[in-house]
């Protein structure tokens, strides 16, 4: 390989580095809210823990004979469950029967249901669980499921709105902002550092093609 090649090849690696994104996504974590004859729980979900991204599975526990729940979530928020944008579980049972497969009798059969709440779903959702006995609708029970922005927050960092600076007094407390530009630092410092080893090792490169060249000349002559 050449020297402006090589150069360049360098060049473009350390650039793709410092264009990538620093910050890591969102992992995805679910909730379980377990329905069984007389309420779910949780039922009201308002925990700030729970962000865009994460999921709910609500699981029929109900062991009353012939019970079966369905669970309905209020999408656009007009007040009914009747949209078709709205999440319209199937009717839950305790328990599907299987085949000597392991596979289900009833294809339609189902004991959970999940709702994946995206990167853009903050906001409070009304949900409301249904329950039949023997097909016969016997109550109905509503809820809610807040959904709180994906801030990005390392655990143990101070969130947004903390005090810092010299109006704090002599409690000294850092913004969040400050934690990702502390972060940032941290990447641009590694980022640095790798360049500078690149550097070397280009610098290191070149003396040596400029001494293969030199002893070409001098075998020449």
């Amino acid at each position: 390989m050449s020297r402006g090649v090589g150069s360049k090849a360098l060049i473009g690696f350390l650039i793709v580095l410092l264009l990538s994104p620093s910050a890591a996504g969102h992992e995805q974590e679910t909730l379980n809210v377990i329905i069984v004859e007389d309420e779910a729980r949780p039922g009201n979900v308002t925990d700030s823990a729970f962000v865009e991204g994460n999921s709910v599975v609500f699981r029929m526990r109900d062991n009353t004979e012939n019970a079966s729940m369905r669970i309905s979530i209020d999408n656009n928020q007009d007040g009914n469950f009747s949209s078709s944008s709205d999440n319209v579980s199937t009717w839950l049972t305790r328990t599907c029967e299987l085949d000597e497969n392991g596979s289900l009798v009833d294809e339609f059969c189902a004991v959970s249901y999940e709702r994946i709440f995206n990167a853009t779903s903050q906001g409070t959702y009304l949900y409301q669980v249904e329950r039949k006995i023997n097909q016969t609708l016997v109550e109905t029970w509503r809820y809610n499921i807040t959904v709180h922005p994906d801030v990005h927050t390392e655990p143990g960092q101070p969130s947004i709105g903390d005090c810092f600076g010299a109006d704090c007094g002599d409690e000294v407390l850092v913004g969040a902002d400050d934690g990702f530009e502390i972060g940032r630092e941290n990447i641009l410092i590694a980022v640095m550092i790798f360049a500078a080893f690149g550097t070397i090792m280009l610098a290191l490169s070149i003396r040596k093609e400029r001494h293969v060249v030199e002893s070409d000349l001098l075998e020449s002559e």
